[in-house]
């Protein structure tokens, strides 16, 4: 189900030619993607509260990883590296690490990739190893409720990039730096937290204090 969700995302970036459709297809992906981690992090615990965040989240990577491509297109594989600090920041808080591994490997395989061949590769690419990502936290989670908080917000930097609308290549590099800062931080505070309360609370901390540091880029962008 894993390989099944991650190439619905990536189907739906360019099939079919209505976008309304293609988020359905991202839905239905979220969905699948929950369904390949059941056994692992959701059966028989209390975290189903996780469910719909992890299918919105898969849906909104379907949406921010093309744009946060375009935007980081003068950075050579600069989706890439933001989707490979994502990872270490899944790699900071969840319990099981070692599929990370791997993980690793195919988003460092991308962002080479691009510096090789000095152009992009196509936006599907880049929202199947965005699903990859997110079924690496989903999966390393375990089932424990301050793992899920931190892998999911490992997830906003490509997130925040997109929504920088108007973003020359210094503002999107920051926000994508200021994002993934936020993401490690947050990794290794409430990540690792003992329960999920405090977890939540560090998530809404690192997001307001990277959101303050994203409106200060912006500013000295138009500066």
């Amino acid at each position: 189900m894993r390989a099944a969700a991650i190439a619905l995302l990536a189907l739906a970036t360019v099939w079919p030619r209505w976008r309304s459709a293609q988020a359905l297809i991202g839905v239905a992906a979220g969905g699948l993607l929950v369904a390949s981690v059941w056994d692992a992090s959701f059966d028989g615990r209390h975290v189903q509260w996780a469910v719909p965040i992890a299918v919105v989240a898969a849906v909104t990577l379907w949406w921010s990883a093309p744009l946060a491509q375009q935007r980081l297109a003068a950075v050579p594989g600069g989706a890439w590296w933001v989707l490979l600090g994502s990872a270490a920041a899944v790699y900071g808080c969840v319990p099981e690490t070692d599929h990370l591994r791997e993980v690793a490997v195919v988003v460092c395989a991308g962002g080479v990739a691009e510096l090789l061949l000095r152009r992009q590769l196509p936006a599907g690419a880049v929202v199947a190893a965005a699903g990859l990502v997110e079924w690496a936290a989903l999966y390393g989670a375990t089932g424990q409720a301050r793992a899920l908080v931190g892998g999911l917000f490992a997830l906003t930097p490509l997130v925040a990039v997109a929504v920088v609308s108007g973003a020359s290549r210094w503002r999107s590099a920051c926000t994508a730096a200021v994002w993934v800062v936020a993401a490690v931080v947050m990794a290794r505070t409430g990540g690792l937290a003992d329960s999920l309360p405090p977890a939540v609370v560090a998530a809404v901390v690192c997001a307001a204090v990277a959101t303050v540091l994203t409106a200060v880029v912006v500013r000295l962008d138009r500066g």
